[in-house]
């Protein structure tokens, strides 16, 4: 076994390189969270929504302005589209503090974003509907695009959350308009594009526990037909967590680079072309030890971790010894390349896109003193997509058209170790190494009529397939001493193909200019796939079923009192078929393992509300609202408590099940957020913004009704926030104090466990910095 090397510090030094040299050539300048004036609107781009693609004018200098005191009313966007979609703009983002995507939870209504246990990567879920993706080799359900390029690979979205224009939060079934199927819905990251006039800007942001964050960007023009535009950002330190001996540790260390082309080669045809570098050397997520079978003792400290690294292990998978802290060593790149043409009849648009994970993750699982459950990945990813896509031209037309077609091709080649030294009667060292090849193909057509003046008909149909292999997976056992396989079985190749056919037909009536109404049915799925780790037998291999979700949705959206008040609200069904998720299941003799299961049947039922008022100049009030509950049918399912019990008991491994019919699945049922913001003029030429906002998640319970031990459970938690905003406008500067989570309430975000440990991953504590932004 060739050892795989962790530590390219090379790349950290480069990163930090090129953006010294950003900073400097920006360096008069400021990227505002306050600042000046808009420039002439220029070009509008597309970029692809969970309904209609929406139209969004290019950032020009004032694209980064704050215009809380300027704007009056409430903005339009959506508010003609028949679904439920939350649409961040960029002020909006700065105004809630959106740092890093677990923040989006904090502004839109039912959504969940947590860590998976031990590891960068995220996962996201809407409405209850979300895969918690461990071994980031399966297609999520809440799809993330950026810049209409997906993300498969939950752990592809690290460090991409810098100069964004707006992000839209869309649920339910997708697919029907661009990219790949979902039973969830998507999430759309839009960047920065290029400007047709010079501008620049610079953010630093200092806050507690070192955390150091600095952004900046440069745009402007190199011809009269071709612009650019150059972002990046530094985030460092942060790490709010400390062991028993007060060391500290969750220290981040991200760099990130994105580069955009546009090329206007006529009045009616423009080429983008795009690209990004991240690299992560951060300190991986780590959890506080709840509960352990080895004899540490735990405290009520949530802040307190722990670490241990076996220094045969370290030799082993060949990484530094002396630095036993959990840790990434992660790099992430991409490239992407887009034609627009308009033609008098319709608008064609086709994108091609790569994507690249190169991952080196290293995480102590039972968040220990001891060197029990470390474990270490090592993937290789690539993405290659397609898409070409044909709609006609004026979205407002009595018949409104588009049809399109998606194809996606991932490499994937992983090793997964993971060290079992606290199971008796296991092997210490386990690695299991596999290739998954996938291919992706969505076909889809959407058309709208306006069968009367203010009744529109919708319709779509979707065909995807998906054609996934497990490639020669191979388990071996390793003596931690000599490092030498003890046992090694090749369990061959498997495969998942799925192919099937969704759907969609709703009513939008447009009852004033100003107020719609709309209800929409659908059939969503989303394709099966494989739990990957720790393989110890045939059974192991066998995929789970892809799912489908039959949506029932109706609501409204409405804008009154001179567009001073918007006032938007849904409610929704999900019949839910197949549902995929994180259950357990009996491995001896390592006991019970987390792995994919599904529920025959559930359903899933809530409502949504937003509203957004200007009572009076200067003043913004915002108020989001989020119920879900939902409830397993027919669900039989391996009980992980009881099964342990059993063992314990017996010294035997044996299966106990559990019939869940009835049972609620533990959703966190209700969301809250609103925030008050008060801008005033002072001086003449100065200004400034005051804002208080909280957000109130409740309860995950899941884990005590399906056996499951802890995955997703979290405690309700209720947070503060507030920022102070100084700006000069004319003069493109501002400074800004803030603080989040003001009162420090301690919470946390998921769970994980296995057979001997349960901990959870803790939320921020108290946050409080300042940050100073100039643009020009």
């Amino acid at each position: 076994m060739s050892p795989m090397k962790s530590h390219r510090p090379s790349r950290m030094m480069s990163c930090r390189t090129i953006l010294l040299v950003s900073t400097i050539v920006a360096s008069p300048f400021l990227l505002a969270g306050v600042t000046a004036q808009a420039a002439p609107a220029s070009t509008h781009t597309k970029t692809a929504t969970h309904g209609k693609a929406r139209s969004h004018a290019p950032l020009n200098g004032g694209s980064e302005t704050v215009q809380v005191a300027a704007r009056r009313g409430v903005t339009s966007a959506g508010q003609h589209n028949a679904h439920s979609e939350t649409i961040l703009s960029r002020q909006e983002l700065q105004n809630r503090n959106v740092r890093q995507l677990t923040d989006i939870v904090r502004v839109a209504p039912n959504l969940t974003i947590q860590p998976s246990f031990g590891s960068a990567a995220l996962n996201f879920a809407l409405r209850g509907v979300g895969l918690m993706d461990f071994t980031q080799n399966n297609t999520p359900s809440v799809m993330p695009y950026v810049d209409g390029v997906a993300y498969p690979v939950s752990i592809m979205t690290t460090g991409m959350l810098f100069d964004m224009d707006d992000i839209s939060v869309a649920p339910g079934a997708s697919g029907f308009t661009h990219g790949q199927s979902t039973t969830g819905g998507e999430i759309n990251f839009h960047t920065g594009d290029p400007t047709q006039t010079f501008h620049a800007g610079l953010t630093e942001d200092i806050a507690s526990y070192g955390r150091n964050r600095v952004e900046g960007f440069v745009s402007g023009p190199l011809s009269r037909s071709v612009s650019y535009r150059i972002a990046g950002q530094s985030l460092t330190g942060g790490g709010f967590q400390h062991n028993g001996q007060g060391v500290g540790y969750g220290n981040s260390n991200i760099g990130a680079l994105r580069g955009k082309l546009r090329w206007q080669i006529d009045e009616t045809s423009r080429l983008d072309i795009g690209g990004h570098w991240t690299t992560d050397q951060s300190e991986s997520s780590s959890g506080h030890n709840l509960y352990n079978a080895y004899g540490v003792p735990v405290t009520n400290d949530i802040y307190q971790t722990a670490w241990g690294l076996d220094p045969r292990f370290a030799k082993i998978i060949g990484i530094n010894a002396n630095n036993p802290k959990p840790r990434e060593d992660n790099l992430f790149w991409g490239a992407n390349i887009r034609y627009t043409k308009d033609f008098s009849w319709a608008r064609l648009w086709t994108q091609s896109a790569y994507e690249m994970v190169d991952e080196h993750e290293l995480t102590n699982q039972t968040n220990s003193v001891l060197s029990y459950g470390n474990m270490f990945r090592n993937n290789q990813t690539n993405v290659f997509s397609q898409e070409i896509k044909l709609e006609s031209r004026d979205p407002k037309a009595r018949f409104h058209w588009e049809t399109g077609m998606y194809y996606s091709r991932a490499r994937m080649a992983q090793s997964f170790w993971y060290d079992s030294s606290d199971r008796p009667g296991t092997t210490p060292l386990n690695e299991t190494s596999y290739r998954q090849n996938q291919q992706n193909f969505n076909q889809y057509v959407q058309l709208s009529y306006r069968i009367l003046p203010k009744l529109t008909l919708i319709g779509a149909i979707n065909h995807e397939s998906d054609d996934r292999q497990m490639l020669n997976l191979t388990s071996t056992n390793v003596n931690l001493n000599t490092g030498l396989a003890t046992a090694q079985t090749n369990f061959g190749s498997a495969g998942a193909l799925t192919n099937q056919f969704g759907g969609r037909v709703g009513l939008q009536y447009q009852v004033t200019p100003n107020i719609m109404g709309y209800a929409i049915f659908s059939k969503g799925f989303k394709p099966g796939g494989f739990s990957a780790n720790i393989t110890q037998n045939a059974n192991q291999l066998r995929p789970f079923k892809p799912e489908s979700v039959l949506t029932y949705e109706g609501g409204f959206k409405s804008m009154l009192f001179d567009r001073r008040l918007r006032f938007n609200a849904a409610g929704f069904y999900y019949d839910y078929r197949d549902q995929q998720l994180l259950g357990s299941i009996l491995v001896p003799p390592y006991g019970v393992l987390g792995g994919y299961v599904n529920a025959p049947r559930s359903y899933i039922y809530g409502a949504e509300f937003d509203i957004e008022a200007h009572p009076f100049h200067g003043l913004t009030l915002t108020q989001n609202f989020g119920y879900q509950n939902g409830v397993y049918t027919q669900f039989q399912s391996l009980n992980r408590s009881a099964t342990t019990a059993q063992f314990a008991s017996t010294g035997v491994w044996s299966p106990v099940y559990t019939n869940y019919n009835g049972y609620n699945m533990g959703l966190a049922n209700l969301t809250l957020s609103g925030a008050a913001v008060y801008t005033w003029p002072m001086f003449r030429d100065y200004r400034m913004t005051f804002d208080v906002d909280y957000n109130y998640r409740g309860a995950q319970t899941q884990p005590q009704h399906i056996g499951d031990g802890g995955i997703y459970r979290a405690p309700a938690y209720f947070l503060v926030n507030s920022f102070l905003t100084f700006a000069a406008p004319k003069q493109h500067w501002s400074l800004t104090v803030y603080g989040q989570n003001l009162a420090d309430r301690r919470y946390w975000l998921s769970g994980g466990t296995q057979a001997t440990f349960y901990g959870v991953i803790p939320g921020l504590p108290r946050f409080v910095g300042a940050k100073i932004n100039v643009t020009y």
